[in-house]
């Protein structure tokens, strides 16, 4: 699972989530909910299903991150929640759904490194890249020519040759965040997959 989020007057808030669990992915996106809330519980409820009883849901910094907004939309969820907490730092949440179990868990704290790093290191797709500073609060439907590099500078090992080539692969093409943003996504979950199934 992975969370994409904006900052807007310095407080971050999520507009794309997207969860693979091995075969098929589902992804969301927040103008087409009622806010982030509505984005997350969506997302939520996807996993809310037998077939996906005891599964581990890793997220790549989910204790430092991520888990801040899924924990007040879980509690929203369901009643029987636990945690392990050790160091201020998420380790595991136990969500409990009618007599089934999800565990949410952070992979970056079993692989200490950027998902980035580890698609090299483990050999797998590699992370996409996507304008990260970009996204705002009002421009969710933004379909127009691709934002300049200067922000595409949170993506880490960004170099202007690589700007380049991304422009390039557009050529004659409107950008679309909305798109954009899910395929950047989709990518990040695949990615971290394979990582911890390998």
């Amino acid at each position: 699972m992975d969370l994409e989020t904006r900052n807007i007057n310095g407080l971050l808030t999520p507009f794309c989530v997207s969860i693979y669990d091995g075969k098929e992915i589902y992804s969301f996106y927040l103008t087409d909910y009622k806010d982030f809330t509505g984005l997350l519980e969506a997302s939520i409820l996807t996993l809310m299903k037998r077939k996906y009883n005891g599964y581990r849901v890793y997220l790549h910094n989910f204790s430092n991150f991520d888990g801040i907004f899924l924990l007040r939309v879980l509690t929203n969820l369901s009643s029987d929640i636990n945690t392990i907490i050790k160091d201020n730092r998420l380790i595991n949440i136990k969500f409990k759904f009618a007599n089934y179990y999800l565990f949410f868990r952070d992979s970056y704290l079993l692989l200490p490194s950027s998902l980035s790093k580890l698609a090299k290191a483990f050999k797998v797709d590699k992370k996409g890249i996507f304008p990260i500073l970009f996204v705002n609060e009002s421009n969710l439907n933004y379909v127009g020519s691709i934002p300049s590099f200067e922000y595409f500078k949170g993506n880490s090992e960004f170099k202007i040759a690589d700007y380049v080539s991304y422009c390039q692969s557009y050529k004659g093409q409107l950008w679309n965040l909305k798109k954009e943003a899910i395929k950047y996504c989709n990518q990040d979950v695949i990615t971290l997959y394979q990582i911890i199934n390998k």
